[in-house]
């Protein structure tokens, strides 16, 4: 997904695959995308408290549309999470410390969409605004790091949470930085001429992952983790915690157990390309 010729492979295979018949309203749509990519996780505030830290994104969109109500779109998403929250730590049985968590992820997501509209305010085949409902499914890379005066480290090799320890509930190794992701939401488009078409649209990735943060509310033994992961790793995992000082069954979490989320706030703009076949010559393929 990362060559540059994956549009023009997919707008070939559509053309081929396109029969002679096919209805004169279809169209070929591409643009660019870009807005905000909130991060909803260990380190994010409660409730819609985690909207305040503004992660930016950009990326492209093919959108095909067989029928008016109908579309059919290919995304390419490129962007950062990241948050930074200060959160108390056990130390010892009777003691906590205050320290600082953070972390960056970048993001990396291609996904496949369907869209239905609901209804239409103006001329389905000139101007006008329509909103819709949409689903979808994608692959998302990501890889969380976190920094020490200023310097960022790769989190996942570190083994933060035990990974790989037999004894235990531990993850038998570290998770993955490529997932499937499930995503639902819904927006707005309106075409505003004979190729200009601009929307907006609000939309959640189901990741089925702990782990976009690093962190999970699975209870830890710092022992296991500084056999394990070694003294960096061990740091990471509890930045409180001193090696030679700290007990090695002292017991503690990092987080919670649900699953992390993040979304897509953004705004579109695009250039309707052109027609199918039907009013077109019939020959099924595309036309400018």
């Amino acid at each position: 997904m990362k060559h540059p010729s994956l549009l023009l492979v997919l707008l070939a295979v559509l053309c081929l695959g396109t029969p002679s018949t096919a209805s004169a309203q279809s169209y070929f749509e591409v643009g660019l995308q870009g807005g905000d990519m909130p991060y909803n996780g260990d380190l994010s505030e409660s409730g819609i408290g985690f909207l305040k830290d503004w992660n930016t994104y950009g990326g492209f969109y093919l959108r095909y549309r067989p029928v008016s109500r109908i579309g059919l779109r290919f995304n390419g998403i490129f962007g950062r999470i990241e948050a930074e929250q200060e959160t108390n730590v056990r130390v010892s049985s009777s003691e906590r410390a205050l320290i600082d968590r953070n972390f960056r992820s970048r993001i990396q997501e291609f996904s496949l969409a369907a869209e239905i509209d609901l209804f239409y305010i103006g001329d389905p085949e000139d101007r006008f605004v329509a909103p819709y409902v949409m689903v979808g499914i994608g692959r998302t890379a990501f890889e969380p790091q976190s920094q020490v005066d200023g310097v960022y480290y790769d989190l996942q090799p570190l083994k933060t949470e035990g990974q790989g320890i037999l004894n235990g509930n531990y993850d038998p190794a570290p998770y993955e930085l490529n997932i499937t992701t499930y995503h639902i939401g819904g927006g707005l488009r309106a075409k505003l001429g004979e190729r200009v078409v601009v929307g907006g649209e609000v939309s959640g990735r189901l990741t089925g992952t702990d782990y976009l943060d690093d962190i999970t509310g699975r209870r830890l033994v710092y022992g296991d983790v500084l056999t394990n992961s070694g003294t960096r790793g061990a740091f990471f995992s509890n930045p409180a915690a001193q090696p030679g000082e700290t007990a090695d069954d002292l017991t503690y979490t990092r987080g919670g157990n649900s699953d992390d989320f993040y979304f897509l706030i953004n705004l579109t703009v695009g250039i309707r390309l052109g027609g199918w076949g039907g009013g077109r010559g019939g020959s099924g393929c595309y036309s400018f």
